[in-house]
């Protein structure tokens, strides 16, 4: 399969950085304080706390997903240029039809508890995402049509899928497939593991105080980490994730000494503290389903397609990525990340910022220009409703530009606890969404009709979009076998995607990191959003 690369690290200087900028930037900073005295941590910040724990088989968070990546280890390992290395897996060997891979493991790895790795780790780990007891969110969709493993033994397996998986390594490298220990998940119990994981990876647990912070030490014993890392164990003793909900927390933080790294870090912001000297960026284009808002096509207005399309035109999303992003985060305009190999860059003809298309549409379903501009049909307003959770600057920027075209968007800030229950109960008209992975087989979860939410069942199809021949699609695509067939799929199902009008894509997913110039080592993970701290120092 072909891969995308991304330059690493994509280090920002007074040259290419925000140069266009606007000038009303906070003062640049006068450069890092002093080291604080436990100079073997590494404090990183990050933006969002966790309620729910580190299990990979569960998570569906990339936040939790970044204390994750520390924790575990992976069969197959793929580096921010996505390219594939050996992990846990010493080779392996794909079947000529696609339906198996036969997996050689290392015998050198031990858990944390000092349990031996071995195929049944392998076995278990797969049974268990499939298991609905589990309650898996992302791995379940991860890991495709997984019918079940041989072991063949004691580090030997076959992993077996109910239909031709193709992209089978690329899955076997997603962090939420890592490997857990079994002798801590039974006794433990699912729930016990989640807040006291246990993996092979080059930090171990140590303690989570809920709402603050996770801290790892590293693994002493690590010896078997991907050939792009350095060898042996991490070079650091300790980690602390801190959890900063408040970017602008974070930024103090991070120029007040407490933390190492900053995660999210504002576009002005970033701009401040490298400009000023003494501290440097990395910034990752994440792959997968850029940021946008799924329209509820089951109910409400949006149910009308030439409502969803109206609405589309009605926002300027390169005047968004001006004024709210500075130009470091690009408009989106299709339902994949522009840096997956099989993105169509005919998506880019849709939906432009089109104030008079969108009043035709309206016109034409029926929707008139009432008081205060909202429109209406049958003495009803078209208002909508719009429960966030993420980037809710955003979504009062979106409130403002549908306004104008005569929509009445009422916003709630929620929390992901209430989204949730929305999003089962189908009491929203809107929902942000975005995903990172590193394949275009991406567009399955939100879009196919088997993944629209049902009580009891956690997923993703929030536009609640039913389209039989777009699940052929993108069955079909899955199954590819060669680029050329597999990209020219993709690119029907993005155009059918897009015809439908069912995701409004906002713009390209960016992590930017900023780091003291003391800080070395760092390497984005593939999907260039989580961070590897293996190979960091201070």
């Amino acid at each position: 399969m072909s891969s995308h690369s991304q330059p690493f690290p994509a280090f920002l200087s007074r040259r290419n950085m925000l140069a266009g900028a606007a000038a009303a930037l906070t003062a640049a900073c006068a450069g890092p304080v002093a080291r604080r005295p436990d100079s073997d941590t590494l404090t990183f910040g990050s933006p969002a706390s966790n309620d729910d724990g580190y299990d990979p088989r569960v998570t569906l968070s990339r936040n939790e997903e970044q204390v994750i990546l520390q924790i575990f280890d992976q069969l197959v390992v793929a580096d921010c240029d996505n390219s594939l290395h050996p992990g846990l897996a010493r080779s392996w060997k794909v079947a000529d039809d696609f339906r198996s891979i036969a997996l050689e493991l290392r015998d050198d790895v031990h858990f944390h508890d000092g349990t031996p790795f071995d195929a049944g780790a392998v076995k278990f780990t797969f049974d268990t995402i499939v298991d609905p007891k589990t309650g898996s969110m992302g791995a379940i969709d991860v890991i495709g049509p997984y019918e079940g493993a041989d072991i063949l033994g004691r580090h030997a397996i076959r992993l077996r899928y109910r239909e031709a998986f193709p992209r089978v390594l690329h899955a076997l490298a997603d962090i939420k497939a890592s490997i857990v220990c079994p002798a801590a998940v039974r006794r433990l119990g699912n729930r016990g593991f989640a807040q006291a994981p246990v993996g092979t990876g080059p930090f171990r647990f140590v303690s989570w105080t809920k709402g603050d912070q996770v801290v790892l030490a590293r693994n002493p014993d690590y010896r078997w980490g991907p050939a792009f890392l350095p060898t042996g164990p991490a070079r650091i003793e300790r980690v602390v994730h801190r959890f900063i909900p408040n970017a602008f927390t974070r930024v103090a933080a991070l120029d007040a000494g407490e933390i190492d790294i900053c995660a999210q870090t504002p576009p002005l912001d970033t701009r401040s503290l490298v400009t000023g000297g003494g501290y440097k960026a990395m910034v990752g284009v994440a792959q997968g389903l850029p940021f946008g808002f799924s329209l509820n096509s089951s109910r409400g207005p949006f149910a009308d397609r030439d409502v969803r399309r109206a609405f589309m035109m009605a926002i300027d999303r390169p005047w968004l990525s001006r004024n709210l992003f500075f130009g470091l985060a690009d408009p989106a305009w299709g339902p994949l990340a522009s840096s997956i190999p099989e993105y169509w860059a005919g998506v880019k003809g849709y939906y432009p910022y089109d104030p008079a298309g969108a009043a035709a549409l309206l016109d034409r379903a029926g929707w008139r220009t009432g008081p205060g501009g909202i429109r209406q049909r049958g003495g009803m307003p078209l208002a909508l409703y719009l429960p966030i959770f993420i980037e809710p600057e955003l979504g009062v920027a979106i409130q403002a530009q549908a306004r104008r075209a005569g929509f009445d968007i009422r916003i709630e800030q929620v929390t992901r606890q209430k989204q949730d229950e929305l999003m089962f109960g189908n009491g929203y008209d809107l929902l942000s969404q975005r995903w990172d992975h590193n394949d275009a087989s991406v567009l399955e979860i939100p879009f196919l009709s088997r993944n629209i939410p049902v009580p009891g069942r956690y997923s993703f199809n929030w536009a609640r979009i039913h389209d039989p021949a777009l699940d052929a699609m993108l069955g079909a695509a899955a199954e590819a076998t060669t680029q050329e067939r597999r990209s020219a799929l993709y690119a029907d199902a993005q155009r059918r995607i897009m015809d439908a009008a069912v995701f409004l894509p906002i713009h390209e997913q960016v992590q930017t990191i900023v780091h003291p110039e003391r800080v070395s080592g760092l390497r984005y993970a593939s999907g260039n959003w989580q961070v590897r701290l293996a190979g960091a120092s201070l």
